[in-house]
């Protein structure tokens, strides 16, 4: 899936901005406004706790849109992972709860 990296989503969002800004040009909005909120160079960092509802404040119809299609290709991802790569798992898990995440703020 072109949209996402297989493996640490999060990460190869923080790993993109970092490094180039033609790999940005190519990312739909809501992985920008991800991508923009990593202020730690480490590439298993973790957003701030502040960062959730600043994503969801700039969140529209396409970015809502958006989170929906991406978890649900991530669960389509996530059954392909053999039950032994646990870590491929964990990191698609963390990505499908982060887009939740920003889904719930968005409601409120």
């Amino acid at each position: 899936m072109a949209s996402f990296c297989r493996k640490n989503y999060p990460v190869a969002l923080h790993r993109y901005s970092n490094h180039s800004s033609r790999y940005i040009d190519h990312m739909r909005k809501l992985q920008k406004l991800i991508a923009a909120e990593y202020t730690n160079p480490s590439p298993q960092s973790n957003l701030s706790s502040t960062a959730i509802p600043r994503i969801a404040s700039k969140c529209r119809n396409d970015e809502v849109a958006d989170a929906h299609i991406l978890i649900k290709q991530l669960k389509a991802e996530l059954a392909t992972v053999p039950d032994w790569d646990g870590d491929t798992q964990d990191d698609i898990w963390k990505a499908i709860e982060l887009f939740r995440a920003i889904l719930a703020k968005v409601r409120e």
